[in-house]
């Protein structure tokens, strides 16, 4: 039970950290001297840090349903359920930006990026539970 509130404000956690970072206003980072800004400036940075925090937030909902003493939670469905979560939270987002966002728009990439990212986080998920599993068989 311990386990599965630590993973619940884990997911907490991640829906809150991905709000705050895409409610930043997009002049947050123009100083060309920020070590932001230079970061950012490299190519598809931009997606990149979208694909890592959708991916770090299906991962958490991944690891809190797995954690779950509910033999319910841990099935295929649930996965499907919880990608489609996050989908549905970084258009949400995109349409957040595009309307209550300064100098932040709507843009198609960045809700694929935030999909693949979310996609990519199964198999990394799948891996890391073998992993686990196994050290325990052994």
């Amino acid at each position: 039970m311990a386990t599965s509130l630590k993973t619940l404000c884990w997911v907490v956690a991640e829906f809150i950290l991905i709000f705050i970072l895409l409610s930043l206003p997009g002049g947050d980072f123009s100083d060309p001297n920020s070590w932001i800004s230079m970061i950012m400036a490299l190519p598809f940075a931009d997606k990149i840090v979208h694909m890592a925090l959708f991916g770090s937030l299906a991962l958490s909902l991944f690891f809190h349903f797995e954690m779950s003493e509910k033999p319910s939670f841990k099935t295929t469905r649930t996965k499907a359920l919880a990608l489609i979560v996050c989908i549905l939270y970084g258009i949400g987002m995109e349409y957040y930006q595009k309307y209550y966002v300064p100098s932040r728009g709507f843009e198609v990439l960045d809700m694929l990026a935030d999909a693949l990212g979310a996609l990519c986080a199964l198999p990394v998920f799948e891996f890391f539970k073998k992993m686990y599993t196994q050290s325990f068989i052994k």
